[in-house]
This record gives C-alpha cells, sequence and structure tokens, in this order.
C-alpha cells in the first residue's frame, strides 16, 4: 500500500483534494467523492515499449473509487483490464461525439458506460459537475473539468485546444485549483527520422522548435486557465530502452526541466509550476491550497535517477514464440488490410525488418497497393522507408498493427523528399 496515497485519503479523502498518481493518471477527491483520471494500473502501454519513471502509483484503494474518467483511446490512457475489475457501482465515464471510442469501450469495457454531451455540464454526483470538450480536429483527445462549490480541478490528458477552446473552462468556472497541462509530446518526428550528415543541424533546429512549441502551449494554456497550481503533465513516460540520454527520450523535456522553463518565462509561474511527481497531491485543509512534494529533484539529480532506473530493468527481447513467422500469410494480411485503399500516391512504403537477425525487406507502392518481399528497395521514387528493430519487427508479423509499432518508437524513418504527406501518414497509421 502507498503511504502517500494513505496520507493523502486522510487528510482530504472527505472533503477535497487531487492526488497524482503518474503520467496522466490522477485522483480528484470533490466532497468526498472520488474520481479517476486516466489510470494505467493492470497494462503496459504499446507492447511493453514504455515504462512509467517515478512508477504509477499502484493501490488495491484505487478500485474503491465513485468514477473512472478515461479521456481517449491512446494505450497510455485507457486500461481496459482495469475498468473491467471495478465494481458495477463505479461509473466509467468518457466524452461523447467520438464514435470510434465510444464503440470500443461500449463493447470491450463489459460495463455500461456513461456518455457526456460535449460542452455541456453535467451533475455526475449531487454538488459535483463535469464539463467536457473535445479536441476540434482530431477525433480522439477530450478534456474535462470536475468541480463543486469549493474546488475545480482541470485534467488536461495531452489534449492540445486552441485557445478559443481551452476558454470555455474558464466561462463555466473561472476559479480553477489544479490543472493538470500538457507539456510535452513524444512524438517520433524528427527524433526518428535519418537526416544525411550535412543535415543535422536541421534536425536539431527542428526538435527545438518542436519541444518549445509544446512548452509555449502549456505556458499559453496556464495564462488562460488561470490555476492556482499547474502540474507539468504527461512526460512519466519513458522508452524502456535503458538510457534517459537516449535521443528519444531526451526529446521529452522532465517536470523538473519545464517547471525551470516555465519560471525562466515568467517569474510568477514559479509559484504556480510544481513539478509533482507520482505520489505527490494537494489539497484544501482549511481554505488555502496545499501542496505536498515528497521529492527533491533537480534537473540532473532528476534524469540521473531515471537513468538509473531504465538500466536496471531487464533487457528488452522478442517472444520466443514469435520468432517463426509464415511470410506468405503476413503479406496475405497486408494485402487485405490496404484493399480498402484506392486513390493513387506516388510515394513508395518501405520496411526494413530485422527477423531472426536477417534483412527482411517489404515494399508497398502507393500506386497499386501490393506488398511485395523484396531483394533490394525500389530506388529513384519518393519514398517512406522505416528500418525496424527485433522487437517491433516481431510485434508487426505477428499481427500487430503498424500503429502499435509507431507506438513503440522502435524504428527510424528515412522520408524522401522530406515532406509532410497527411495521405501517406494516415495508410501508415491506420491501414498497415
Amino acid at each position: 500500500m502507498s503511504q502517500t496515497l494513505t496520507d493523502f485519503l486522510e487528510q482530504y479523502g472527505r472533503t477535497d483534494g487531487v492526488f497524482y498518481l503518474g503520467h496522466a493518471a490522477i485522483l480528484a477527491v470533490l466532497g468526498g467523492k472520488k474520481i479517476l483520471f486516466d489510470p494505467i494500473i493492470e497494462s503496459q502501454p504499446y507492447g511493453d515499449s514504455w515504462v512509467f519513471f517515478p512508477p504509477q502509483v499502484d493501490d488495491r484503494r484505487l478500485y474503491d473509487v465513485d468514477a473512472v474518467v478515461v479521456s481517449h483511446i491512446h494505450q497510455d490512457h485507457y486500461d481496459l483490464e482495469f475498468i473491467k475489475r471495478l465494481a458495477p457501482h463505479v461509473k466509467v465515464v468518457i466524452v461523447g461525439n467520438r464514435p470510434s471510442f465510444e464503440a470500443d469501450i461500449t463493447a470491450n469495457a463489459g460495463r455500461p458506460i456513461t456518455i457526456l454531451a460535449p460542452e455541456t455540464v453535467t451533475e455526475l454526483f449531487p454538488g459535483v459537475f463535469v464539463f467536457g470538450v473535445t479536441h476540434e480536429s482530431n477525433g480522439v483527445d477530450s478534456s474535462v473539468i470536475a468541480y463543486n462549490d469549493k474546488f475545480c480541478v482541470y485534467h488536461g490528458n495531452d489534449n492540445y485546444l486552441k485557445p478559443e477552446s481551452m476558454a470555455k473552462f474558464p466561462r463555466i468556472n473561472p476559479n480553477i485549483d489544479v490543472a493538470c497541462i500538457p507539456y510535452a509530446y513524444i512524438h517520433w518526428y524528427p527524433f526518428l527520422m535519418e537526416y544525411p550528415a550535412d543535415r543535422l543541424h536541421e534536425k536539431h533546429v527542428e526538435a527545438e522548435r518542436l519541444v518549445n512549441m509544446y512548452m509555449d502551449d502549456c505556458l499559453s494554456t496556464i495564462r488562460i486557465l488561470q490555476p492556482k497550481v499547474a502540474i507539468p503533465f504527461g512526460a512519466n513516460l519513458l522508452l524502456d530502452d535503458g538510457n534517459m540520454h537516449s535521443e528519444i527520450n531526451l526529446a521529452v523535456r522532465t517536470p523538473v526541466e519545464f517547471t525551470d522553463y516555465a519560471s525562466n518565462a515568467r517569474d510568477e509561474y514559479a509559484n504556480v509550476v510544481r513539478p509533482m511527481l507520482a505520489g505527490d497531491y494537494c489539497g484544501k485543509p482549511g481554505g488555502e491550497l496545499h501542496v505536498t512534494i515528497a521529492h527533491g529533484h533537480d534537473a540532473a539529480s532528476y534524469r540521473d535517477a531515471a537513468d538509473d532506473f531504465l538500466r536496471a530493468r531487464p533487457q528488452k527481447k522478442v517472444r520466443d514464440e514469435w520468432h517463426a513467422v509464415d511470410l506468405d500469410g503476413f503479406l496475405a494480411v497486408l494485402s487485405q488490410r490496404l484493399c480498402e485503399c484506392s486513390a493513387p500516391i506516388d510515394n513508395l512504403l518501405q520496411f526494413q525488418l530485422d527477423h531472426l537477425d536477417q534483412a527482411k525487406l517489404v515494399e508497398i507502392d502507393l500506386l497499386d497497393y501490393r506488398p511485395r518481399l523484396v531483394e533490394q528497395f525500389t530506388a529513384g521514387r519518393p519514398v517512406h522507408r522505416f528500418t525496424l528493430d527485433g522487437i517491433s519487427s516481431s510485434e508487426w508479423l505477428n499481427g500487430k498493427r503498424f500503429e502499435e509499432v509507431i507506438g513503440m518508437r522502435r524504428f527510424t524513418l528515412l522520408r524522401e523528399p522530406n515532406l509532410y504527406l497527411p495521405d501517406v501518414l494516415k495508410i501508415i497509421n491506420t491501414v498497415v
């Protein structure tokens, strides 16, 4: 059992407060009603390729709640195994107007789902209200405020809303006590892109631009919501590659690093942005918001501790039962998936797979959508060429969608020409 959760429940279990489980998971207490947001307790996201640091708080008392709110379908927010084990009286809640998510959770959760109308105040329990907004365009994300007459919590998961959408929350409740705001997106672009040696500076500049863009978006959200405390949200998820200083892990600023960035941007944020980690909490013991942070990390010691944590974990390896692969069957499955595509695109999808320490080359010409096993890749055409490691190769060859491989981040990508092509990326993310 978690001692910090015990301390939190003793202080705020009958009143109002927020306990941070880590990553995008919080336990909000409003007038004694316990609402859990985005818990990942029973599963590991994306083929067990990621790990939480510090580890998320896992405690049997997290099942003893009144409601669980799931923000969206991504695996680091949506734990079906946890949901299935909840008691029947626990409400499982999502914001509606996302048909694919509604269909998935309704079909697989094995229990009734409470679907909230977007941008509508709903009384979830007597005196406890929720208001949710979905992303303007992606059809995936949502954000929610939950509040009573004394306390208000914003849960932003990784939903990057435009300022005009974000402004809807303080119009509903202008007194937001705690705002859990995303500041980092663990993106493969440009960090896993292959750049020629003479263009590596271009990659560095683009990486800095993207990192700062998300951190600045968080600062903009703080300006709009005006919370008393802002928790830098969602970057406690690390690629489990044994190295906190690998390119993809360095790409994401730690909560401590973001706190420093925010303080340098505006002095007053030093008292608002708090680098809370798993097990930290806050609440209103006597009307004033009080924050309890157990750790004393600065930017360097946090990375050192995370590096020690990653290096102590067992090295990933290909599952024993996945060594033998029916390549003809794999190509047949790919052909079936590609049947839904018809509009020709002048681009080649190329995949260099590591299977039993041998390179297997798969190529899909988007002019005819036929997958082929080739001896060498076609040259002289526009191309997206993925190079996968042995683990991600085995996952894909054994039936996972390529979206899962993207989520695992165990690849590099060569893109010639280096252009953002949404139609090609849609096929990569949703078809193959």
